[in-house]
């Protein structure tokens, strides 16, 4: 009976010892899915980390934590000695800092990891195996500047006040994000879908005015060759943001869209009861302007044979 009463009381205290180190919060209580062994509840790691969950072993957290002693990422200090392979250091017969030579890691597989290692100048940049390191004179949008070599913590601020990451049309962009005086040019796009493919006209995407008319085309050979072009008239309410055009045999000769497949068999808006729509987003007419839209419809041969198409999009730089 005695031994039974001591057993009840050391499970009662290592009970309340066990539910006391579980406190952290003003609940009394830690989550229960900080143990479900699923990464969730906004933890760090799985059920470590984050507002609610215990802390994650610093040994365990893949950071380098000098300030605790680490020599390395998750060892030396307090953790497990660093192997020879893994410790940020050149060691002998290595060819780059934990590469090359015995270890078994090629140096060029280490410019995505975070961490200042292999043959790079920076972290993940520079030397023979890794990309150019971002400077404020390359000519390119890069680093964490906010236009082509402005912006950001290093660089000179921007001429104008756009930025070209943030999604928007804003400062002196063509459109968004691209073109103007800062930021990379609005590069040519054009796809669609004919007959559930869908085409990317990855070989040539352009558009042109013809008179008041915008021309447009672009050829696929993604996964198959694919051409599509369209003339498009200028709407009665004038080249402006959300102007619908439609093509079809009633419009002759005012707008026109064909499609050729990779037989060579042609499909326009010409024939029957073919009809294809032009939703235009955006649009400055003219050279040096760009028109942005969708389109869809269904399209015949000359034996009136359909193809449907969707899904199309069209970003094009007007040349």
């Amino acid at each position: 009976m005695k031994d039974s009463k001591l057993l009840l009381g050391f499970l009662i205290l290592f009970s309340a010892s066990f539910f006391m180190a579980s406190c952290l919060n003003d609940d009394n209580k830690i989550p229960p899915n900080c143990y479900d062994g699923i990464l969730n509840n906004g933890e760090q790691f799985i059920d470590c980390g984050g507002v609610n969950c215990p802390l994650c072993d610093p040994c365990e957290n893949f950071i380098w934590e000098p300030e605790l002693g680490e020599q390395w990422v998750d060892c030396g200090g307090e953790c497990d000695p660093c192997l020879s392979s893994f410790n940020g250091q050149l060691d002998p017969g290595e060819e780059g800092i934990d590469c090359g030579g015995d270890t078994g890691v090629d140096c060029g597989e280490l410019c995505g990891d975070g961490l200042l290692n292999g043959n790079e100048e920076e972290i993940d940049c520079g030397g023979p195996d890794c990309d150019a390191c971002p400077t404020c004179d390359d000519m390119a949008m890069n680093g964490n500047e906010i236009g082509i070599d402005c912006g950001g913590d290093e660089c000179p601020d921007c001429a104008t006040d756009g930025d070209c990451t943030n999604g928007e049309l804003d400062g002196d962009e063509l459109y968004i994000d691209c073109g103007g005086s800062t930021c990379p040019v609005c590069e040519p796009t054009m796809t669609w879908k004919a007959n559930g493919i869908t085409f990317e006209a990855n070989l040539a995407a352009t558009a042109s005015m013809d008179g008041t008319s915008i021309v447009i085309g672009g050829q696929s050979n993604d996964p198959q060759l694919g051409t599509f072009g369209a003339t498009l008239a200028e709407p009665g309410v004038g080249w402006v943001n959300g102007a619908a055009i439609i093509c079809d045999p009633t419009t002759v000769p005012n707008s026109i869209a064909g499609y050729e497949n990779n037989l060579g068999t042609q499909f326009t808006s010409q024939v029957g009861n073919a009809s294809i729509t032009f939703n235009i987003e955006f649009v400055i007419p003219g050279a040096g302007g760009i028109i942005v839209g969708t389109f869809q419809g269904q399209l015949l041969a000359p034996d009136e044979t359909a193809t449907g198409i969707s899904n199309g999009y069209f970003q094009l730089p007007i040349l």
